[in-house]
């Protein structure tokens, strides 16, 4: 790199303090000889941990060989064996799934491959406002006065005593796949299938709750194969349901490491080119009529649209979607996805101003390391959006409650390394119930509780904070001269995508470049136009601007670089994350 003499310990820039990772020249120069990669390439590699020739090719050339066996996935085999035999004396099966999008793609996927193989399925969303999250015995009493004799809960169950306990009574087996966080001690199910339960799922640890139901149909399917049931050419091609995965996956925001960045990556390639006729139809509402889908299309295009059913109301209608075989159904499903999802962006926006409105009213919160905010009138299925806006803003954990009759429930975000889980467990003894990951998790606590828990949870996040999260600390891969920013490098940054949780997109500076136009766009957004030895190129910072003044002319640029789609032409654009 033509830089790398001038190499920035800790640059402070007007939105985050810049810190260059390690550069691991020596390893970097091992990948490079090894591979014959670029030398920008391999330096990323090293920064990324990775040591060897085997792990950079896995990583650039990854391929579906590379999935991990299921072999070590706890309680496996009891889950087929129940379901083979419900499957073969045709019992009346159902999936209960969760609402948001990694729940209904896994009911889906369950739904789908399991008619598939003949069986009577049917699938069960319970209601967010009325039924809230995980089995209920309402709905496992329903479901069994209606004829059904086993239910497989996807993304949810592994917390769920009482009603499968419950289910037992009435001679209802249950199979919980889930990858929550289980208790330590586990329901009474007929199994219960969780990557989380041991450590020698290690490789499968970080699976989304539509990757344990889509290991689950490949474990299924490995059964009827060794029975004799198809031959080779016979069998369900399961690549099919990779769309949904990556989906579920993605919007999950399950980390992009080994198995979870094969399934996601190559899931891409098939929601590209899907024959899912309502995911077509949502693709062309959203302008993704291209070759090639990207992790932020379906975070930003498809996932808030398939989530709005479930935060407003009932995600059945998203599941609906997903099985539609009919074109003209499966369009007017989109067209309700896309006019719930306008409801859910105006109601956002609402409860965003009103919890702003809460932080500027007390100025303690200024000088708190965290925000617990509640309201008795929001809407409890937009709070982790509006507490993931606050998070952007004021770079603090926050949770943001409403009141369900005597009682505050709400969901939490957290970002950095902070671990939002463990800090709930630490206030257990507040909180009526918890659960979640360690970026996400909801909550419920009693009415009178709420200023002990805020305490409480305050200590914890003042405790165990990483300095480097409160400094808003931007991991910069390399420094760069611009004329590196070229087709061969997207080619390359193309191969690691996507990006996500555990696998960040690469971060460069750059400085010494000559500013051919800087222009403020509609918006407060800002567009520059740079050049530096033989490269020209474009690039924008998204709300970077506050006011009709242009700001002071950049001398170091935080950017990563993408490929920008307009009017049927590709250009390398710059998206600008800080400047100096």
């Amino acid at each position: 790199m033509k830089n790398t003499e001038s190499t920035p310990g800790t640059i402070q820039g007007i939105r985050y303090q810049w810190q260059l990772k390690t550069p691991y020249h020596s390893l970097a120069k091992e990948i490079e000889t090894a591979l014959g990669l670029p030398p920008l390439v391999a330096l990323i590699l090293a920064t990324r941990h990775i040591t060897s020739k085997t792990q950079a090719s896995d990583y650039l050339y990854s391929r579906l060989e590379n999935l991990h066996p299921p072999d070590s996935m706890p309680d496996l085999d009891k889950a087929v064996t129940r379901i083979v035999r419900a499957l073969e004396q045709g019992e009346q099966v159902a999936v209960y799934g969760d609402y948001d999008v990694d729940g209904i793609t896994a009911t889906a996927l369950l739904v789908h491959f399991l008619s598939s193989l003949d069986g009577t399925v049917r699938w069960y969303i319970p209601h967010r406002l009325q039924e809230g999250y995980g089995l209920n015995s309402k709905a496992l009493q329903t479901l069994h006065g209606e004829g059904v004799t086993l239910v497989i809960t996807v993304d949810c169950g592994s917390t769920n005593h009482e009603a499968i306990e419950l289910a037992g009574k009435l001679g209802l087996d249950v199979i919980v796949t889930d990858h929550h966080l289980p208790p330590q001690s586990l329901p009474a199910a007929t199994a219960l299938v969780n990557p989380k339960r041991r450590e020698e799922t290690e490789e499968l640890r970080d699976l989304a709750g539509v990757g344990v139901a889509f290991y689950l149909a490949a474990a299924i399917r490995a059964h009827f194969r060794r029975a004799g049931r198809w031959t080779t050419a016979d069998q369900p091609n399961l690549k099919k349901y990779l769309d949904w995965v990556a989906l579920g996956t993605l919007a999950d925001m399950a980390p992009l490491t080994g198995t979870n960045r094969i399934l996601a990556r190559f899931g891409l390639v098939e929601l590209s080119r899907t024959s899912n006729c309502g995911l077509r139809a949502l693709k062309a509402i959203c302008g993704l009529e291209k070759n090639t889908m990207s992790d932020w299309d379906v975070l930003f295009r498809l996932a808030p649209r398939l989530n709005a059913p479930g935060r407003l109301a009932s995600g059945d209608l998203a599941v609906r979607f997903l099985l539609s075989t009919d074109s003209a159904e499966a369009q007017n499903l989109a067209y309700e996805l896309e006019e719930l999802n306008r409801q859910r962006q105006h109601e956002e926006k609402q409860l965003l101003a009103e919890a702003l409105y809460l932080v500027e009213a007390d100025s303690s919160l200024e000088q708190s390391s965290s925000l617990v905010l509640a309201s008795p009138g929001w809407h409890k299925g937009l709070l982790g959006l509006v507490a993931s806006r606050l998070v952007e803003r004021f770079n603090k954990p926050t949770i943001l409650l409403t009141q369900v009759e005597q009682h505050w429930e709400g969901s939490g975000r957290s970002f950095g390394t902070f671990d939002l889980y463990q800090a709930l467990h630490s206030c257990r003894d507040h909180l009526v119930r918890f659960g979640g990951h360690k970026q996400a998790a909801g909550l419920g606590l009693r009415e009178e509780l709420l200023a002990e828990f805020r305490a409480a949870f305050e200590n914890v996040v003042v405790e165990e904070m990483d300095p480097e999260d409160i400094s808003r600390t931007m991991k910069v891969d390399a420094m760069v001269h611009l004329e590196e920013i070229n087709p061969e490098l997207m080619a390359y940054l193309e191969r690691m995508q996507p990006y996500g949780v555990g696998n960040p997109e690469p971060v460069f500076c750059c400085r010494g470049f000559q500013m051919e136009n800087l222009q403020i766009l509609k918006g407060c957004h800002l567009q520059l136009r740079l050049r530096q030895g033989k490269a020209h190129l474009g690039a924008i910072g998204f709300n970077f601007i506050e006011s009709d003044h242009p700001p002071p002319v950049p001398q170091w640029l935080l950017f990563s670089p993408r490929w920008n789609h307009w009017r049927g032409e590709q250009r390398i654009q710059l998206h600008i994350i800080d400047y100096r």
